[in-house]
């Protein structure tokens, strides 16, 4: 998934209702399925994305935009290991 389409996710989820669904799962099992993917995805070391500046070398990030580039990775790794455990994201 792009950062666009993510960056789109996150705010499409701090204005509707998106979950996560699985077939059978209760509430508890997806809170903690979830708890178990949010905690995984912030052991893992952020990688900062170079920038190229526009005398065309690469710089790293400004460190707000590490921040961000932090939220961006995490929520991947979230969304990458809900799937993978079988749960799929729907709005309602």
């Amino acid at each position: 998934m792009n950062r666009k389409c993510l960056a789109l996710l996150l705010i499409l989820a701090g204005c509707s209702s998106v979950h996560w669904e699985k077939p059978g799962a209760t509430r508890d099992s997806v809170d903690g399925d979830l708890r178990a993917c949010t905690t995984a995805a912030q052991a893992v070391p952020i990688v900062p994305a170079l920038r190229t500046s526009p005398t065309g070398t690469e710089v790293l990030p400004h460190p707000t935009d590490r921040d961000a580039d932090r939220q961006l990775q995490e929520g991947e790794r979230v969304q990458n290991c809900m799937r993978a455990r079988g749960y799929t994201l729907r709005s309602g």
